[in-house]
């Protein structure tokens, strides 16, 4: 559960930070993956050790006027980014980046940060499965969130999918479009959560916006396309055991866009659940997503992926564990398209 890992690794530094009025804190990491595939050239070659990154963060706080300061910086194949398709043309970016400030029970971020939809998956390799795209999703925009004892929400709008023209937001798979087909822009997104009990809640959440001509039939770039997705979920923990499940329905539609007239609209169903169990530094998990494509003459119709794995801190990091395999996946349009594919992976991590 990396992004999890993540943050409270920020957070426990951030909380040891010696003054009173203001805490600050650099600190960085290092992963790195060893992978075997299910085709004969990986069997031969015993895998591949790949996907290195080293990650900068950077994060302050001033108490005293409640403005905050918050980036992950990535280098490496393993920053999870396109180069065709970011803003650096290389393998480094921001994988978030936002100035926020306190108002009483509630905080506003201006920056990248995490769209407030849904759950993510707690594997990392790959990432988030056939959720596709809407899981770890980081946008640029301003987002407003609130705990209101037992509702917390959040209320935001996100101008674009990245910096500039970028369509590769670190950690989305390439699932939304590219730098010369169209880009996420304009999304408004709701989220709300109910606690039903200690450690217990459901939640639900929509998102809307448009989407950009980038292919260059209309040099003005038009907004044209659309875009809108909705999903309950639930998250509960019993002691050492964990759950979670959701149900999401997308849509996409592309008409309008350069050399799409006439494209069916992108649609399907998304399931998820999530089960986990922790021992001692072992956290056992196992994800598993479907999709299935409502899409008017998709003739793949369904897809399953499953992803059972164990982690295990050794302190400064984690090592991984992971089986994924997958009949099928996401395109970058949103569309389920077929697809055979497992995967053995062996991770490790370090953070300082």
């Amino acid at each position: 559960m990396k992004k999890v890992h993540l943050s409270l690794a920020i957070a426990a530094i951030s909380a040891s930070a010696v003054p009173a009025v203001a805490s600050e804190s650099i600190s960085g990491g290092f992963w790195l993956n060893h992978a075997l595939y299910n085709d004969n050239v990986d069997e031969v070659s015993y895998g591949d050790t790949n996907y290195e990154a080293l990650i900068l963060y950077i994060d302050k706080t001033d108490e005293k006027t409640g403005w905050q300061f918050s980036s992950e910086m990535r280098y490496g194949t393993g920053a999870f980014t396109d180069p065709a398709n970011n803003n650096t043309g290389a393998h480094f970016g921001f994988h978030k980046a936002w100035v926020g400030k306190t108002f009483g029970k509630g905080e506003l971020k201006i920056g990248k940060s995490q769209v407030p939809f849904g759950w993510a998956t707690v594997n990392f390799w790959p990432g988030d499965e056939l959720l596709g795209g809407y899981a770890d999703q980081m946008d640029v925009g301003v987002k407003w969130s609130a705990d209101l004892g037992a509702v917390n929400y959040d209320v935001a709008y996100f101008h674009v999918d990245d910096f500039g023209s970028s369509t590769e937001t670190m950690d989305d798979g390439g699932h939304w479009g590219s730098k010369t087909t169209y880009q996420k822009t304009h999304t408004f997104v709701l989220n709300g959560a109910y606690d039903l009990a200690d450690k217990q809640k459901v939640g639900a959440s929509y998102q809307n916006g448009k989407l950009r001509d980038l292919t260059g039939a209309n040099a003005e770039r038009p907004y044209v396309g659309e875009h809108n997705a909705a999903v309950v979920y639930y998250e509960g923990e019993f002691s050492n055991l964990g759950v979670k499940a959701q149900y999401m329905i997308t849509e996409r539609d592309l008409n309008g866009i350069g050399g799409a007239s006439g494209l069916p609209k992108v649609k399907n169903d998304r399931k998820a659940v999530t089960l986990t169990y922790s021992m001692g530094d072992y956290l056992f998990y196992v994800d598993y997503t479907n999709a299935e494509s409502n899409t008017k003459g998709n003739t793949v119709g369904s897809a399953d992926s499953w992803a059972p794995g164990v982690s295990y801190n050794y302190g400064p990091g984690w090592f991984y564990l992971e089986y994924v395999s997958n009949d099928g996946d996401i395109g970058a349009n949103g569309e389920v398209v077929d697809g055979d594919f497992d995967a053995l992976y062996l991770t490790m991590d370090y953070y300082f």
